[in-house]
């Protein structure tokens, strides 16, 4: 049973991967230039037995983008999938396109083709993904149609070399049957959706590859690798170490050496800045369809592959960069690793699934500007991989995300169900949210604090940064955000389709399925928090320990959940002055401290004691408080007022 669910997940997932953009993304590929179809439209089937389908089509297992392509009318008569859009490339042709694939070209493209690819690809926001071959037979002259393209194209520096790579230990028999992995650059934007939900190590077949290079602005050749590369450009597949250069056509390469050995890029992106926007230039030694045997293929020689899925993401990866950029880190705000124990006494349950360490550890959150989106990075201690296969790439967490940043708003935390909120806690009295959004592996809900809930949200996770990232569009902040104007509260707990609406539940003593080390006396008055941590810096005050202990059982009032700066406040500045004098039994000592935060509060208090055979204190304090206005709604004083009632709580 266990086998036929993988097979239906694998399925599924290609047509449901999508992110919000997808559905509005038309992709084109090109067969008027002697490419072939293989895979496009037909399905990929088990050679030994042709009723079994291995893989759908492209066009099916992608099939939330549109597809579209330019070659002969009557090619597909009966597919309705895919749209004819003329027999040559022009414009007028390109002007719904998002992402044009030329997939191992046979013959050269006119100027007035390339120069309508040009114009549109200047456009920005655009996808151009040529592939070319090995320097194998009839591959010599795709290796020089794609080269010449590029060349006249005029953007990006992305070349195919002439000559083919091979590889001794990464292969499914022979040393040409080359199995790429996808390994992005470390510093590849986004790159958690390019690895997102393979099955097999991110194993892909290049089947006879050609190897990437780049040239400079001089015109001078230069291999593609980790440490030589030109700007905004990420290798995404490569060969094993064992990777080796081979010649089997003149002409020479011109970056590459015959007999080279280690690791080689079959396959790259550049993100080429246009003036204000920018668009992205994928080149490949292999063609994701019409090859012998294109990377789209799930299986060869017996070799279980990825290829698919791959596809998938990098066009849709694609097309989120093209869109958004590069992103831009605005803020970082840090949490300390090990307090993943909510009040101080919560357990993971028993369940072999919770047998790791850090899986609710929140570690840090990332914020990032990218086009019209922030993106939110959770970054966690060991996400535990994604055994349930939740589609958004992770199982086990809930995180719920609070921002304030102008006045009005809401104080209770979301509730999607008549027995929420899930959390089971209260938001901060002094600074309502006015944005929210609750994930789940399954789930991504963005809710005003009207109660209105959308889907307007983007979810995808980099399982091996253990980070979930969240995208939300920049037009709900209202203006920029920044750390300066905004608060924000971040809640995680333990996923559960069957707990308290999508929140695992809380017991004296930690079972299967629940979390342990709860207080009896708030369980059974129902005020005990399912947190496990919360986004609390160390810096600041009161700590999530306190926060997620300030319940009042007696009373049935929740604990409150305090929106945190994502900055540090100003440093506290004390000045002592100790002046003793001695005449006969008199001591005068004289103390004045200033404390200056953030939010221009100067308190000064001033005491003198005098000491014969009496002793008689006085005291006076003064409080000065102006408040700047706009985003935030509150002075930081008040944090302080805010708190008194919840520690008294707690006392109780």
């Amino acid at each position: 049973m266990r086998k036929v669910a993988t097979i239906i997940v694998a399925f599924v997932l290609f047509s449901v991967f999508g992110f919000a953009l997808a559905s509005a993304t038309t992709v084109a590929v090109d067969l008027t230039h002697g490419e072939n179809t293989k895979y496009l439209v037909d399905p990929v089937v088990d050679q030994s037995n042709q009723s079994h389908i291995l893989a759908p089509s492209i066009v099916e297992g992608v099939g939330d983008m549109q597809w579209a392509y330019f070659g002969n009318p009557d090619m597909f008569p009966n597919n309705t999938k895919i749209k004819n859009l003329g027999d040559t490339i022009t414009a007028d042709a390109l002007k719904d396109v998002d992402i044009l694939i030329l997939g191992q070209p046979t013959s050269p493209f006119t100027p007035e083709e390339i120069q309508a690819i040009k114009d549109w690809f200047a456009q920005g926001g655009k996808v151009l993904w040529i592939a070319a071959d090995s320097d194998y037979g009839s591959g010599v002259q795709t290796q020089d149609i794609a080269d010449s393209f590029l060349e006249q194209l005029g953007y990006g520096n992305l070349r195919i070399d002439l000559c083919s790579v091979d590889d001794h230990a990464s292969n499914t028999g022979s040393t040409f049957q080359v199995i790429g992995h996808v390994d992005p650059d470390a510093d590849t934007p986004f790159k958690g959706m390019i690895t997102k939900d393979f099955l097999h190590d991110g194993k892909v077949l290049f089947h006879g590859p050609g190897v990437v290079a780049w040239v400079d602005e001089n015109g001078n050749w230069h291999p593609l690798t980790e440490d030589s590369k030109p700007p905004l450009t990420y290798r995404i597949v490569v060969t094993s170490e064992d990777g080796i250069i081979v010649e089997n056509s003149a002409p020479s390469a011109n970056a590459y050496i015959a007999n080279d050995t280690g690791v080689f890029t079959l396959l790259a992106a550049q993100v080429v800045p246009l003036g204000g926007t920018q668009s992205i230039l994928i080149v490949s030694g292999e063609s994701p369809y019409g090859a012998y045997k294109p990377i789209w293929s799930p299986l060869f020689r017996g070799v279980n592959l990825d290829g698919p899925q791959f596809v998938s993401n990098i066009l849709h990866w694609a097309a989120l960069v093209a869109k958004s950029g590069v992103p831009e880190n605005l803020f970082s705000v840090p949490d300390p690793e090990g307090d993943d124990h909510g009040p101080g006494t919560y357990t993971y349950p028993t369940d072999a699934v919770f047998n790791k360490t850090g899986l609710f550890d929140l570690t840090g959150l990332d914020v990032l500007k990218a086009g019209d989106k922030y993106v939110f990075s959770f970054h966690f201690k060991n996400l535990g991989g994604n055994p349930w296969n939740g589609p958004n790439g992770f199982s086990l967490q809930v995180i719920e995300a609070y921002f304030d940043f102008k006045e009005g708003g809401n104080t209770s935390a979301i509730k999607l169900d008549e027995k929420g909120p899930g959390s089971n806690v209260d938001l901060d009295p002094d600074h309502p949210w006015d944005l929210a959004f609750r994930v789940t592996g399954w789930s991504k809900k963005l809710v005003l604090p009207n109660g209105t809930v959308l889907e307007d949200i983007d979810v995808f996770t980099d399982l091996d940064e253990n980070t979930i990232n969240v995208l939300v569009p920049a037009k709900y902040f209202g203006e920029d955000l920044n750390a300066e104007n905004i608060r924000m509260a971040v809640l995680v707990g333990s996923q559960d389709g069957f707990g308290v609406d999508e929140w695992r539940d809380v017991q004296v003593e930690a079972e299967e399925w629940r979390i342990g080390g709860g207080d009896s006396d708030a369980i059974i008055a129902g005020v005990a928090p399912r947190v496990m941590d919360l986004l609390v810096p160390e810096w600041f005050h009161p700590t999530q320990e306190e926060q997620l202990s300030s319940y009042d059982s007696e009373n049935g009032k929740r604990a409150t959940v305090l929106m945190i700066t994502p900055i540090e406040s100003a440093p506290t500045t004390t000045t002592t002055t100790t002046t003793t004098t001695t005449t006969s039994s008199t001591t005068t000592t004289t103390t004045t401290t200033t404390t200056t935060t953030t939010t221009t509060t100067t308190t000064t208090s001033t005491t003198t004691t005098t000491t014969t055979t009496t002793t008689t204190t006085s005291s006076a304090t003064t409080t000065t408080t102006s408040e700047g206005g706009g985003g935030i709604c509150g002075p930081a004083a008040l944090i302080g007022l805010a708190i008194i009632p919840l520690l008294l709580r707690r006392r109780r």
